[in-house]
């Protein structure tokens, strides 16, 4: 007999490595580029440095990690409206936006942010 009753439900929020000293190059990025709102740490996480940011749904922390090493494979996925207006404001910000194969129902595209980590972003094909 299987239990049915647990199972995972979602993401309540996703953590990105940064390194020591860089959150107004984060804060520049994650708030000015890509929208999402800086919030505050919790108390007792404060200390530790780093930002999280939040907007509806969507949650994303930056941890200071050392020594720091981007993520170069392994990367979130934003679901995004307006894919062209957001990958314009990127490119426009300097940074390399890329192209990768098709995936069948999403336009989508990848981006670094300020420290390398890999950033894929998907927008549904209208139906």
């Amino acid at each position: 007999m299987t239990d049915n009753s647990a199972k995972l439900l979602g993401l309540h929020h996703i953590q990105l490595a940064m390194p020591e000293g860089e959150e107004e190059a984060a804060l520049k990025f994650y708030g000015a580029i890509l929208g999402l709102t800086q919030v505050a740490k919790p108390p007792e996480l404060a200390p530790r440095g780093g930002l999280w940011f939040r907007d509806e749904a969507l949650e994303v922390h930056l941890g200071i990690e050392e020594p720091f090493t981007p993520a170069r494979k392994a990367h979130p996925a934003f679901l995004v409206r307006n894919l062209a207006t957001l990958r314009e404001r990127i490119e426009t910000a300097g940074y390399r936006v890329t192209d990768d194969v098709p995936l069948e129902g999403f336009h989508r595209c990848h981006v670094r942010d300020p420290f390398g980590n890999r950033l894929e972003l998907v927008e549904p094909v209208p139906q």
